[in-house]
């Protein structure tokens, strides 16, 4: 089933025509580009193992967790969105107003959610709201981009901050790429809950590449989770994983 969905993946980014995409971050919510009619896919994925196991292929044959989610703009500044992720069977479906106030870029997204935990004999129900922000591309090099969300499950608060440092593609060999950008993600913990946050905060980095069908993402994390509501709770994992997104409009 997961090549499956790589292979759909794959699929889209060859046939589709693409259009104007958003600074999209490795896994906190971004302001959509998304206008009256747009929709995009969205495909993650974090391996299980450690990227310094050479004989677990670093970390990829140990499997992984993985993200699909679609987002679909009915009017003008709103926003449709539905995920699953493979880590304890959780589903979403929000709605987010987004805004372009030329400074900044605002949106605020209201996440149902479904999860299904160990300690739980049913399928537990909650909320996930999350505020994002994002700068313009200072200086045509730099994006800042953050978050402040409230989970509703276990009602507290996260943050997370992501940076975007592009440039115009320099590398002659990555002739298919137009822009290369170097990310990175840290979700600080100022308020830990005993039993639900983890021990460290989490964090992401990788690199960008946005050709004219898609953006491509290849980055490490210590953690697995590719969300900001999960990525807001920490890891008790020191561990590097590898991963990768595909993000595709259509």
């Amino acid at each position: 089933m997961k090549h499956l969905f790589i292979s759909l993946a794959i699929f889209s980014t060859l046939f589709l025509e693409l259009h104007a995409f958003e600074a999209g971050q490795l896994s906190l919510d971004t302001p959509t580009a998304l206008h009256e009619g747009d929709a995009a896919f969205t495909l993650r994925h974090r391996f299980y193992g450690d990227i310094t196991e050479s004989e677990n292929f670093f970390g990829i044959d140990d499997g992984g967790n993985a993200f699909l989610q679609l987002r679909y703009s009915p009017l003008e500044y709103f926003v449709i969105e539905t995920h699953h992720t493979r880590d304890n069977h959780e589903y979403n479906i929000a709605l987010s107003y987004n805004y372009d106030f030329d400074v900044i870029k605002v949106a605020y997204a209201l996440n149902g959610l479904s999860i299904t935990l160990p300690q739980f004999k049913e399928r537990q129900y909650s909320y996930f709201g999350n505020l994002s922000l994002q700068s313009p591309n200072y200086f045509d090099h730099l994006i800042i981009s953050a978050n402040l969300g409230y989970d509703g499950f276990y009602e507290k608060s996260g943050t997370g901050l992501g940076i975007d440092i592009n440039m115009a593609n320099f590398i002659g060999a990555l002739s298919f790429t137009e822009r290369l950008s170097l990310m990175a993600e840290y979700y600080p913990q100022f308020s830990k809950k005993t039993g639900i946050n983890g021990i460290y905060d989490s964090f992401a980095a990788g690199i960008k590449f946005q050709t004219y069908a898609h953006h491509f993402e290849i980055l490490i994390s210590n953690s697995t989770a590719m969300d900001a509501r999960t990525m807001m709770l920490g890891t008790n994992d020191t561990t590097l994983h590898f991963g990768f997104n595909i993000n595709r409009k259509f």
